[in-house]
């Protein structure tokens, strides 16, 4: 199955705090479910959560979301499938070592915030790929770094590839098992984002 990644702005002008803000976030994310869902020719609804907010298949197809405060991800494949979006922005340096070994860094050919978060979505992307979540994070190993844009992690006793794509001082990471890829990017002002399902 070819991938079709969606990545979707968020348009709206209000610019909510706290629970308001994250209700828009998830309510963009849904709606670029639903255009990962037109694009790969799946239903376009049907899309249901655990109580833990863990993705559940709908029929024979697998998805995962993830949001930011201007950008949401989310994809849809026949397989279990991760996806995972960052603003790339300095933080404490102290993170560089949390999130990867002197041995996980080797693989890179740098050290600095694109790099960092390279290897962190890549991470959540495989975490959300197994239905756990970022307490996980230490399980995941970095093994290889093949492309720009490609980076392989350890998990579970598998490999994971990983393919990322930038946009908009923003890096997305998606789980692939020999699929292709075709990323696509929304920006065009959505008329009307329902509220989320659960």
């Amino acid at each position: 199955m070819i991938l079709r990644p969606v990545l979707m702005r968020i348009t709206e002008r209000e610019s909510p705090r706290g629970p308001q803000r994250l209700e828009r976030q998830r309510r963009y994310a849904r709606a670029a479910l639903r255009k990962c869902a037109e694009l790969s020719g799946a239903p376009t609804e049907g899309w249901r959560q655990s109580d833990e907010r863990v993705p559940m298949p709908n029929g024979r197809f697998h998805w995962s979301i993830a949001h930011k405060r201007s950008w949401v991800a989310a994809v849809i494949a026949d397989r279990p499938v991760g996806i995972d979006i960052e603003h790339v922005a300095p933080r404490k340096t102290d993170l560089f070592d949390e999130v990867a070994t002197a041995e996980e860094w080797s693989k890179l050919d740098r050290r600095d915030w694109p790099a960092f978060f390279r290897i962190w979505t890549a991470k959540e992307a495989t975490l959300k790929a197994n239905g756990v979540g970022i307490g996980h994070l230490a399980e995941c190993r970095v093994v290889a770094a093949d492309a720009p844009m490609r980076i392989t992690i350890s998990y579970a006793d598998r490999e994971w590839a990983i393919e990322h794509f930038e946009h908009d001082g923003h890096i997305a990471a998606v789980t692939r098992v020999g699929d292709e890829v075709r990323w696509h990017v929304v920006e065009e002002e959505i008329p009307f984002i329902p509220a989320s399902d659960r």
